[in-house]
């Protein structure tokens, strides 16, 4: 059964369903100014805001002694705090914010100096940073509760951070970006800062071996980047995989992309081999769109570029290869 969230003050908690939300209002345990999301919703609303509360509210007044009788709370979230600290300091979206926001006597200020675009605030104490994106990595170091971080990117559940300067990877349930309690609008806008590999798609997916490249254990890809977002994405890795006649995986191989995908646009991904004789300078994966910038300095560049990306891999005599999006991260800018 879908829950309600609930918030109050630095506490968060959720409730079986509307029934029950209504018994805390008639009980003096939930006001108006609390902070409800409905089932499936993504805004947070007053609870004086529902219809099904109208009246149930008016005279209610909830007293702190009250408070063991609460649901308990699911997880400690300053959000309060968060909003305070985001409309100090970063000073985007306060139009929206400002309508959300409770009265002044329910704010908690939770620190100075405010949150930008990509930095974040832990919100377990502490945050675990672990040296590789996955639970069973060694660890990089502790942050504690409260802490600012900067994010560098995001592979599936994990977010690569910068906290101190040390770099490692924290739990994406571990943080919260400050935009995240804002209004539908503000969150759809600055999403892909913080999801960004759920905007960008590989499409038209190919892959090919002359008999030379199997000769040398080369796959070369065809593909296009897609970006469905209005921030420019880079720092792109593919993770390809290849597979036997039955389904099972060979081998995997994490492939980083030089360049950009700009904002609302299809690009294709090349090869740039180094000049001829140099065997010192690697070979470069990259974007068409980078590439056709580079070239505009030297036409010769042409002569060196090949569409596809060559990717080297060990196994020989597979029958099946995909190329898919593993990590990206957007180039940050206020809209």
């Amino acid at each position: 059964m879908s829950r309600w969230l609930v918030t109050q003050g630095d506490r968060q908690f959720s409730v079986e369903d509307l029934g029950e939300l209504k018994k805390l209002a008639q009980s003096g345990k939930l006001t108006g100014g609390d902070m409800v999301q409905p089932p499936g919703a993504s805004d947070w609303l007053y609870a004086a805001e529902l219809p099904e509360l109208k009246g149930l509210l008016a005279a209610s007044t909830r007293r702190h002694d009250d408070d063991d009788d609460l649901p308990k709370a699911n997880r400690t979230l300053p959000i309060i705090g968060v909003l305070v600290v985001l409309l100090a300091g970063a000073g985007y979206g306060f139009y929206h914010f400002a309508s959300k926001l409770p009265d002044a006597q329910n704010l908690e200020l939770l620190g100075t100096g405010g949150l930008g675009l990509t930095e974040m605030l832990v919100t377990s104490d502490p945050a675990m940073m672990r040296a590789e994106p996955n639970d069973g990595a060694s660890a990089a170091g502790s942050i504690p509760k409260d802490s600012k971080i900067e994010l560098l990117a995001k592979r599936d559940k994990f977010y690569q951070v910068s906290f101190n300067g040390t770099q490692g990877w924290v739990k994406v349930d571990d943080v919260i970006p400050a935009y995240f309690f804002a209004d539908k609008e503000t969150r759809e806008n600055y999403d892909p800062i913080y999801n960004a590999d759920r905007y960008v798609f590989v499409k038209n997916a190919s892959w090919m071996q002359l008999p030379d490249q199997r000769r040398d254990n080369i796959t070369v890809f065809n593909l296009e980047l897609a970006n469905k977002s209005r921030f420019d994405m880079t720092d792109v890795i593919l993770l390809a995989t290849i597979k036997d006649k039955g389904g099972k995986v060979l081998e995997t191989a994490e492939v980083p992309i030089t360049g950009v995908v700009k904002s609302f646009d299809d690009t294709m991904l090349g090869t740039l081999a180094p000049p001829e004789g140099d065997k010192e300078s690697p070979v470069q994966l990259m974007t068409q769109t980078s590439f056709d910038e580079l070239a505009k300095e030297d036409e010769e560049l042409h002569l060196r570029w090949t569409p596809g990306i060559e990717v080297k891999l060990k196994t020989e005599g597979f029958v099946e290869a995909n190329i898919d999006m593993l990590q990206v991260r957007a180039v940050p800018k206020k809209i």
